[in-house]
């Protein structure tokens, strides 16, 4: 006979990651739709060119961070650190400097200006996203995978940036966002087979916390690429977008 999973009130483990599965469609859904609203008609250079400066940011500031720990894993490579570990730490590194690069090459070509990595700050929007996320480790390792498979945004606004089109920099910028969804992609499915496996092996009384907190993870990251590209999408229509009136991006498996 098949067991049943336990349950917590009405949440059981395949509840709860149906559960986070909507909260995040849904708003991945809105940042598909962010972009493809910003690209879909004239806008001004400089809202283009806030967005670039924001995602080179955001592609870059880790990697320092990232350095330092394939340095400190070096030291247990082979010991305690399997090596495939360690080449996937370093792969995805690789993979930051390659996002920042064609991102930076692109507002290089429309501002004729080249500006140093430190250069670039976050925006308040992408501050308050990221203390929220920083939350997520208060919430135990669940709440850490959780964290782990959101940041790429379900690659939602770089599979509608791929498919932009119009002049050289539109189509060197749809480029560099095919990169970027390709890989991010990669890094999704395996971040979803970690957080998936730890919801099948945990407690359930820790789901119910979770719950919120996913969906206000999920709402903040659609806000801030709002935000980000000079707010295409009203309060109106964010407003209907909450109430889930919106086509869910699901990330293809």
């Amino acid at each position: 006979m098949a067991s049943v999973p336990a349950r917590v009130g009405a949440t059981s483990a395949y509840e709860f990651l149906r559960q986070v599965e909507a909260a995040f469609h849904q708003y991945w859904g809105g940042q598909y739709e962010v972009v493809a609203t910003f690209f879909g008609q004239p806008r001004p250079r400089e809202e283009l060119i806030a967005w670039l400066e924001l995602q080179c940011y955001k592609e870059i500031k880790a990697v320092p961070q990232m350095a330092r720990r394939l340095v400190e894993l070096y030291d247990e490579l082979d010991d305690t650190v399997e090596r495939s570990r360690y080449e996937a730490e370093a792969y995805e590194l690789a993979d930051e400097v390659q996002h920042y690069r064609v991102l930076a090459d692109v507002l290089e070509l429309l501002t004729g200006q080249r500006r140093p990595a430190r250069d670039f700050r976050p925006t308040a929007e992408q501050s308050k996203l990221e203390a929220l996320r920083r939350e997520g480790k208060t919430l135990g390792e669940l709440g850490e995978a959780l964290v782990g498979f959101a940041p790429g945004g379900g690659v939602a606004a770089f599979g509608a940036g791929m498919r932009i089109a119009g002049g050289p920099i539109e189509r060197q910028l749809a480029k560099a966002c095919q990169v970027i969804y390709e890989q991010e992609l990669h890094h999704y499915r395996e971040s979803r087979l970690i957080f998936d496996g730890l919801v099948r092996r945990s407690d359930p009384a820790v789901f119910e916390p979770l719950l919120p907190y996913a969906r206000a993870l999920a709402r903040e990251h659609f806000l801030l690429r709002n935000a980000a590209f000079s707010f295409p999408l009203a309060t109106e229509r964010i407003a209907e977008i909450d109430a889930g009136h919106v086509e869910p991006f699901v990330p293809p498996l």
